[in-house]
Formats: C-alpha cells, structure tokens, sequence
C-alpha cells in the first residue's frame, strides 16, 4: 500500500470513526473557550521574556461577606502577588505588588484591550476597575514610551 494516498476507509469504517467522534464530544468535549484562550495567549509580540510560574492562590474572606483572592506567580527574576477584590458582578480591582521593586511598566491584557500602569518605588499597583474574565499581566520595563519596553515577564492567563 502507497502510504502518500492516506488510509482508504470503507463505508463502515467511516461510520465507526464517526461513532467514535460523537461519544468523545459528548464524554470529553472541547472546552468552548479553548480557541479564544489559546488566541489570547499568543497575542504577545515577542517571545524573548520570563513566563511566571502560578505559585499560590488562596480565597480569603473579608469584612462584608466579599471574598478577596490572592494569587502569587513567581519566576527566577520577579514574584508578584495580586490580590482580587469584587467591585460589582462586572468589575474587580486589583492590587499587586512586584519584587524586587523597581521601575516597571505592569500591563493587564483583558479580552477588550490593555491597561498599563507603573509600579511605584516599592513595587505597587492598582488596577482600579478590571473587567471580570480572561487577563494576563505583563511587567515591562519601566520606559516612558510602552511601545518601546521589553517585555520582562508575564503570567499564564487566569479568570479574573
């Protein structure tokens, strides 16, 4: 057999392969975000930078029943520590910090667009409103043009 025709099937076989197709979609389907994650995850321009690790994720009640999550990626270079406070149902505001400290650009990509802030002296940043969903961080060097700013680090994707 001429291995460059591909496999020659018959109409059985053809129904078995679909029989197969249809009891993995309903046992194990493709997660309905799987494209729109993966396309998020490689929007990033340029490859030459650290990927943080997801280090800790904790869930920790506050005052007034809203919960507030603290999720710490880390790296070789960088750790940062955010901590996810609910706004409303739509919205959320995130605290980080970055160590060491130092003069970063910290950029959130959201499914509708990037934020940038900049860490102060001791490392800080608010992102005040954050629409709830698909995010990313990216910490950039801290240049006053942030088109120009290598890209240091940044986190896998994560619900916010």
């Amino acid at each position: 057999m001429n291995t460059s025709d591909g496999p020659h099937f018959t109409p059985e076989d053809q129904l078995l392969i679909e029989e197969i197709a249809d009891v993995y979609r309903t046992v194990d389907p493709v997660p309905a975000t799987l494209v729109e994650r993966l396309q998020f995850a490689l929007a990033l321009e340029s490859p030459e930078f650290e990927i943080l690790r997801p280090h800790e994720d904790t869930l920790l009640p506050v005052r007034g029943g809203e919960d507030t999550r603290t999720i710490t990626f880390d790296s070789e270079i960088l750790t940062i520590m955010i901590s996810v406070s609910a706004r409303d149902e739509h919205a959320v505001r995130v605290d980080g910090w970055l160590a060491p400290p130092g003069d970063h650009l910290v950029e959130l990509r959201t499914s509708r667009g990037a934020t940038t802030v900049r860490a102060d002296d001791q490392g800080r940043f608010v992102l005040d409103t954050v629409p709830r969903g698909l995010s990313q961080l990216v910490v950039r060097q801290g240049l006053d043009d942030p088109a120009r700013a290598a890209i240091l680090a940044v986190t896998p994707s994560l619900i916010l």
